[in-house]
C-alpha cells in the first residue's frame, strides 16, 4: 500500500478559492472603493466580457482534452492519463490561467482595483497551495514522462 494519495493534496478547490476572492473583492470595493479608471466606460465592460469568454473557452477546451483521455478535471479525483496534447501543449495548467483571467474580468466589470489585488494573491495561493502540490503528485505518479513534459511546456503559474 502506498503512502501517496491518489490525488494531489491541495489547500482548497480552485473554483472555491476564486469565488472567495470575487466575494472579497466586492466587499472590499464596498468598504473602500479603489477605481481602476476615472470613468467607467463601455470599453471596460467589453474587455471584461472578452476575458470571461476567453476564460470559459480555456476551461471548455481543457476539460474536453481531459475527458478525451478518460480523466476527470477535478483535482480531487485520480488522474488516469498524462494529458500533453491540445491546449496542454502550451500550458501545463490552463484551468488556473482561466481562473485568474476570470478575476481580471471582474476588475474591469466592477472598475475595482481590489480585484487586481485579489488576482495577485490568488496567483500566489494557486502557485504554492495547488499547482506545486499537483506537480508533485503528477511527478510521483507518471515519473519520467511527466518530467519530460514539465521541461518542455511552461507552467504559467
Amino acid at each position: 500500500m502506498s503512502d501517496a494519495p491518489d490525488h494531489a493534496r491541495i489547500i482548497v478547490p480552485p473554483p472555491l478559492l476564486i469565488l472567495i476572492f470575487i466575494i472579497a473583492g466586492f466587499v472590499a470595493n464596498h468598504l473602500k472603493p479603489l477605481p481602476l479608471f476615472a470613468k467607467h466606460r463601455a470599453i471596460e465592460i467589453v474587455i471584461g466580457i472578452a476575458l470571461l469568454i476567453l476564460s470559459a473557452a480555456i476551461v471548455f477546451v481543457a476539460s474536453r482534452r481531459f475527458r478525451a483521455h478518460g480523466t476527470h478535471p477535478s483535482p480531487y479525483r485520480p488522474v488516469n492519463a498524462l494529458v500533453v496534447d491540445g491546449i496542454y501543449k502550451f500550458s501545463r495548467n490552463p484551468f488556473y490561467v482561466a481562473f485568474l483571467l476570470f478575476l481580471i474580468a471582474f476588475a474591469f466589470w466592477a472598475n475595482s482595483g481590489w480585484f487586481l489585488v485579489a488576482t495577485v494573491i490568488a496567483f500566489f495561493l494557486l502557485h504554492f497551495g495547488v499547482v506545486r502540490q499537483e506537480e508533485r503528485y503528477l511527478l510521483h505518479k507518471f515519473g519520467d514522462a511527466y518530467d519530460t513534459y514539465r521541461r518542455r511546456v511552461r507552467r504559467w503559474i
